[in-house]
């Protein structure tokens, strides 16, 4: 009878996830995928505030300059990162995944020492790729750029890229993402494979076809397979901060002691 009722308790739960699969799957794909689309509400939101605001004051419209467009923007991708977070343990919890999602762990040593190695495949990997891809399709590598003498950029650079991306993205990608395939029963293998694409999709827009294709191919792939193998975010999360926190502690540290070591030097 106990089987009984544990093939019927089973069978209620597979039958619960295929009637709101679809509908939780979209809802997953919207959250992973909001940072891009929210940030562009929040930059052109901003935008008509401060027009708004400055005709009410009766003074000339002037709206931001080009030199601040891209800080402003990356800031907005910021907020908006958090914000699909936020997004992502409402859902989860509802659904009972949170332990899944948000699944940070203590590094061991095998992780660690993985972490690293991963980190060195894509800081030599990515810049390789993109350099070839550049050359087949005639197409550029990522525009964004770094003013070390201004201390906003340096500012906006950091909370972005170092401190937000890392976080925020292995949540949505390798936590919520991964958490909701592995639920509707899809294997390690197919995960892998369509989250890199995913991953690196979501970054064509922003930084084109060559860094995103580079992301996938290189990057995504890494961090995905390290979250499956270690069962936790804190090896991808290692890896995603040291790639990127290179112009801050890699890059200064090569050109110092192995400027022949310079990952650029090799593409």
């Amino acid at each position: 009878m106990s089987q009984v009722d544990g093939s019927i308790v089973k069978s209620s739960e597979n039958v619960a996830v295929t009637a709101g699969g679809w509908r939780d799957g979209i809802l997953v794909l919207a959250i992973v995928l909001a940072p891009l689309g929210l940030a562009i509400v929040l930059f052109a939101s901003g935008v008509f505030a401060l027009a708004g605001w400055q005709m009410v004051r009766g003074v000339a419209v002037e709206l931001p300059s080009r030199a601040n467009l891209q800080p402003y923007g990356l800031l907005a991708y910021a907020v908006a990162s958090w914000i699909a977070v936020a997004a992502a343990w409402l859902w989860s919890s509802r659904r009972g995944l949170s332990r899944d999602v948000f699944l940070f762990r203590r590094l061991t040593w095998p992780a660690l020492i993985a972490s690293v190695l991963g980190f060195v495949v894509a800081m030599y990997g990515v810049p390789v790729l993109t350099h070839w891809l550049s050359q087949l399709t005639g197409g550029r590598g990522p525009e964004v750029r770094i003013d070390f003498d201004d201390p906003q950029s340096v500012a906006v650079y950091l909370l972005l890229f170092v401190v937000t991306t890392p976080v925020c993205e292995e949540i949505l990608y390798r936590g919520l993402l991964v958490a909701w395939l592995r639920r509707v029963g899809w294997r390690d293998r197919t995960i892998l494979l369509m989250g890199s694409l995913i991953f690196g999709a979501n970054h064509v827009i922003p930084l084109g076809l060559v860094w995103g294709v580079a992301m996938a191919v290189v990057l995504g792939a890494i961090l995905f397979a390290l979250r499956l193998r270690y069962e936790s975010l804190s090896p991808a999360w290692l890896t995603h901060f040291l790639f990127n926190a290179q112009p801050f502690l890699i890059y200064p540290l090569l050109s110092r002691l192995a400027p022949a070591l310079l990952p650029g030097h090799l593409s």
